[in-house]
């Protein structure tokens, strides 16, 4: 190809790149204005244990150029409640496995199965956290062996707006036990069992983790018992999957004295991260990168192993309520954040750039990728293009001197039969469709050369006549 040609063709392809790159930095401005919130999560934890995990969060996205605001203030159905009002504020927040589950099938109240269906699917999940066991703490003195025996008993169920009175309301609900044979009382064991002790309840019911503070006195606790579900700990599990079960071993708590004295098998529900599903695509792969990173520890406080934990259990994408994001998958899956996430966050953290430009970008990298195939195809045409226009010029130019080789060589072979006015009108076409050829700049030496070459045979031509008429004049 010719350097013209190919230069015409570089400065084409930098004018469409320029475009794109135009208009895609106007749609970048246009889409980061309205996202101007998106590079912060205010974030519903509730109890300690939640906020202590958001705070770890709240570390590693600030290298983002993330803010996390942590409110405390709101847990268990109020966190859900908040997620799905797209004017709460609240974006993402901690809530107890079970919850979701307590809201549906024959067990649940209209109105809890109504909002489940509108408001749930407005949600979605980053993983599963922890373990958080369904305690079931009794007086020493009664002979409960199941929450069936709970009949008639006042029961504490937890505070009104907390995950666990809902969850405990269904697991009671299951076995026949309600508000219509029982007294529930809202609110929460303390950590002495002083409610148990003092008789002002019979049981009570926690999920909290096994490593809270609380949980670690009350498991000390003389006079009182923990409820074993190990007849029918398989049922609960089939039944509401929210549930998986695990077994307190013997002398796991203290080995003197003796705690517990026998294995107990307890039902168990995992902590799941919530979003909203508008939650912009960036902000939740990372976020879910930080709950990677971030998993809760397997050392207490105190430096003692966490019951129930296993490494590398959590977190995990298995969600049984929630839809879990697209997004948080691919984090999962990779181990990493997408690349060009990885690669703009820390850069336009440093320069002080918006977040929403580098959500942008991360948004609408994967449609670029798939804009390869289609250059693989174009990229050969670019180059097609302009050699089919070259040879389209030289078309229109190779007509005419063949139509000029023609009579020249009808000159050369000396016929005598030559008519001098037909030879002329000839030269006379060839000249007018030649004058008509509108061709490039860069073509013109090749129209002139044609042109040159017409005259010299007209020249030729005449010379030729001068002969032929001296030669019939003698």
């Amino acid at each position: 190809m010719s350097s013209t040609a190919a230069r015409a063709t570089v400065l084409s392809g930098v004018a469409v790149l320029a475009g794109g790159l135009a208009l895609l930095g106007f749609a970048a401005v246009d889409e980061a204005t309205q996202l101007d919130k998106a590079g912060k999560i205010v974030m519903a934890t509730g109890n300690d244990d939640y906020a202590q995990l958001a705070a770890s969060y709240k570390r590693d996205l600030q290298k983002y150029g993330i803010k996390v605001d942590i409110r405390q203030d709101t847990e268990g159905f109020r966190t859900l409640k908040a997620l799905a009002d797209y004017n709460s504020g609240i974006t993402a927040g901690f809530v107890k496995g079970g919850l979701v589950g307590s809201m549906q099938g024959r067990l649940a109240g209209e109105k809890s199965k109504e909002w489940r269906t509108g408001e749930v699917e407005k949600l979605r999940s980053v993983g599963r956290l922890f373990y958080e066991p369904v305690w079931v703490f009794t007086r020493g003195d009664l002979p409960i062996e199941s929450l069936r025996d709970l009949k008639g008993k006042t029961i504490l169920v937890g505070t009104r707006e907390s995950g666990t009175r809902r969850i405990a309301n269904q697991l009671l609900k299951a076995n026949g036990v309600d508000r219509r044979n029982s007294v529930y009382v809202e609110g929460d064991l303390g950590a002495e069992a002083e409610q148990l002790k003092s008789g002002e309840a019979d049981a009570a019911v926690l999920i909290v983790a096994a490593d809270s503070p609380k949980m670690q006195q009350l498991l000390r606790v003389p006079n009182i018992r923990l409820m074993d579900f190990s007849p029918e700990a398989e049922a609960y599990v089939n039944r509401f999957p929210a549930l998986t079960k695990v077994v307190l071993r013997r002398g796991s708590v203290e080995f003197n004295p003796l705690v517990p004295s026998a294995d107990i098998t307890l039902l168990a529900t995992t902590v799941a991260l919530v979003v909203r599903k508008d939650m912009q695509p960036a902000l939740i792969s990372l976020l879910t990168q930080a709950v990677l990173k971030n998993p809760r520890s397997g050392f207490d406080k105190q430096g003692d192993p966490v019951l129930f934990y296993h490494p590398g259990e959590f977190p995990t994408p298995n969600d049984p309520e929630f839809e879990v994001a697209d997004e948080a998958r691919m984090v999962y899956k990779t181990g990493e954040l997408p690349f060009v996430l990885r690669q703009l966050a820390p850069i336009s953290w440093r320069f002080s750039i918006p977040f929403g430009y580098t959500a942008f970008a991360s948004a609408h990298a994967a449609k670029l990728v798939l804009l390869i195939p289609l250059l693989a195809v174009l990229l050969p045409m670019f180059k097609v293009f302009p050699a089919l226009y070259v040879w389209n010029v030289r078309r229109r130019l190779t007509y005419w001197y063949r139509q000029l080789k023609s009579l020249e060589r009808r000159l050369d072979s000396g016929a005598a039969a030559l008519d001098p006015a037909h030879v002329q009108a000839e030269f006379d076409r060839i000249e007018n469709g030649v004058k008509r050829i509108w061709v490039p700049l860069y073509f013109s030496h090749q129209l002139y050369d044609l042109r040159g070459h017409i005259d010299l045979i007209r020249q030729r031509l005449m010379a030729r006549m001068k002969v032929t008429t001296r030669m019939a004049a003698e």
